[in-house]
């Protein structure tokens, strides 16, 4: 992979990361201009977002790899389980216990910004190298 693919690759995630970001942005205005900067932590948009975010991974991660020739299936199973068990389900158990406590557990608040750091952060490095991989597969493409 040559270093212009990994660059085209990144600007791909941070385009696709600007519109999860976006709503964020217009919360954050509302939430300041009312002066409830706790309503903003205690929101269940974070757990919504990092659900998106894990489950674009995924996709990502499968497409990536049906195209990729030379990937080791095994161990893109293993990644797929491990964001599955460790990332999306927790997200999304976040989301439901966010809506029924409605915001009132401290520790569920923190958790789904936790997650929603750790989502982002999973997908611009392993999303990165996925759409390089897709990248690639695309360039070698007869056309």
């Amino acid at each position: 992979m040559n270093s212009n693919n990994h660059i085209d690759a990144w600007v791909i995630i941070l385009t696709e990361y600007l519109f999860i970001l976006l709503p964020f942005i217009v919360i954050g205005i509302v939430k300041t201009y009312s002066a409830d900067f706790r309503g903003f932590i205690e929101a269940p948009d974070w757990s919504f977002a990092a659900s998106i975010l894990f489950g674009q991974l995924l996709v990502k991660l499968v497409s990536g790899s049906l195209i990729h020739q030379k990937v080791i299936w095994q161990r893109v199973s293993l990644l797929i389980a491990l964001i599955l068990v460790f990332g999306l389900i927790p997200s999304l158990t976040t989301l439901t216990l966010i809506l029924i406590s409605e915001g009132k557990s401290s520790f569920v608040i923190y958790a789904q910004v936790f997650l929603f750091v750790v989502a982002s952060i999973l997908f611009f490095i392993l999303g990165s190298a996925a759409q390089s991989m897709i990248e690639n597969s695309e360039k070698k493409k007869p056309k």
